[in-house]
C-alpha cells in the first residue's frame, strides 16, 4: 500500500542536499504525536536496527528542484511551490496511523521549513503479474544495495562483479526474502494472506525464485548514481528500471516496502515502469 502527499510552501523552499535524514525525522515526529508507543517500538524497541517494513520517497517538485545556497553558505536544493512524495508499508496499522497523523498535523517541518499538506490520497495498487517492471519513484528516487566486507559497509552497483561478493541482483533478491520473513514476525496474518494468493508455504520463502534484471536508464546510460550523506555516512545509490520475475507475494512487498535496502531512510520506493500498466 502507498499513499501520496501533495504539499505546498509559500516560503523559501531551500533544503540541504542530504535532507533525507531530516525528512525521516519529521515523519517520526508526526507519528509520535499520533501513536507514541508504535513510534518508540519502531525507533528504539524491537525494530531498532532491523528492517522496519516501510518506505518513503524523497521530495519532488514543480518546477523541478534546482541548486541553491542555504543561509549558512552550504549548497542545497530549492524546491518549487508544488511538492509531493509517497509513503508505503505492508503493515496496515503503520500506514493508517501515519496517514491519520499527517492529516491531523497538516504539515511537514523539515530543517525548519514548513510544507503544508494540501491532500493525501491512497495510490491505486496495480494488478500484479509474475513479471513486472518498476522504476524508482519521482525525480530523485534511488536504490541502495549495501554489503559488508572486513567490517565496512560497501555498495554494489548493477554492473559490479567480484568473486566472493554477492551481486546487486543477489542482494535485492535476498533482501526481498528477508522482508517476507520479517513480515511473518510482525504480522503473521498478513504474511499468510499474501502467501496464500500463490499457494505458497512459509517454508518456501527462503528459496523463492526471484529473478532481477536491470534495464537501461536511457540509450546512453545503463544507470545513474548518486552519493548522499545520511547520518554522517556516505550512501551510494543508483537509479535504473528493474524487471522482477517472482510470485505475487514478492511484488506486493516491493510495492509496499520498497526495493533494495535502507527503505526506511528514503531509498527504494518504486512505481510502475514503462512496460507495466496499472489496472
Amino acid at each position: 500500500m502507498q499513499i501520496e502527499l501533495q504539499l505546498s510552501s509559500s516560503g523559501e523552499n531551500l533544503l540541504p542536499f542530504g535532507y533525507q535524514y531530516e525528512l525521516a525525522s519529521a515523519l517520526y515526529r508526526i507519528l509520535t504525536a499520533r501513536a507514541p508507543a508504535l513510534t518508540k517500538e519502531l525507533h528504539d524497541g524491537a525494530h531498532r536496527s532491523r528492517i522496519k517494513l516501510f518506505v518513503f520517497s524523497p521530495l519532488n517538485s514543480e518546477p523541478r528542484p534546482e541548486p541553491g545556497k542555504l543561509p549558512d553558505g552550504r549548497g542545497g536544493l530549492k524546491f518549487g511551490t508544488r511538492v509531493w512524495m509517497r509513503f508505503g508499508s505492508i503493515w496496515p496499522e503503520l500506514l493508517y496511523q501515519m496517514a491519520d497523523a499527517l492529516q491531523q498535523q497538516g504539515e511537514l517541518c523539515i530543517c525548519g521549513r514548513k510544507f503544508k499538506l494540501k491532500s493525501l490520497t491512497m495510490v491505486k495498487t496495480p494488478e500484479f503479474r509474475p513479471e513486472m517492471t518498476y522504476r524508482p519513484f519521482g525525480q530523485a528516487g534511488f536504490l541502495v544495495c549495501p554489503y559488508k566486507q572486513n567490517g565496512k559497509t560497501l555498495y554494489q552497483l548493477p554492473d559490479d562483479s567480484e568473486p566472493g561478493i554477492p551481486s546487486c541482483r543477489e542482494l535485492i533478491a535476498g533482501n526481498l526474502r528477508h522482508k517476507l520473513l520479517r513480515l511473518r514476525e510482525i504480522r503473521p496474518d498478513v504474511f499468510e494472506n499474501i502467501l496464500s494468493i500463490g499457494n505458497l508455504t512459509a517454508e518456501a520463502v527462503s528459496q523463492l525464485p526471484i529473478q532481477v534484471e536491470f534495464l537501461p536508464l536511457s540509450e546512453t546510460h545503463a544507470y545513474r548514481t548518486r552519493l548522499i550523506r545520511f547520518k554522517g555516512v556516505n550512501v551510494r545509490g543508483f537509479r535504473a528500471p528493474v524487471r522482477i520475475t517472482a510470485p505475487e507475494a514478492v511484488h506486493r512487498m516491493i510495492w509496499s516496502t520498497g526495493l533494495g535496502a535502507l527503505n526506511s531512510g528514503g531509498w527504494g520506493l518504486m512505481e510502475l515502469g514503462r512496460n507495466s500498466t496499472c489496472c
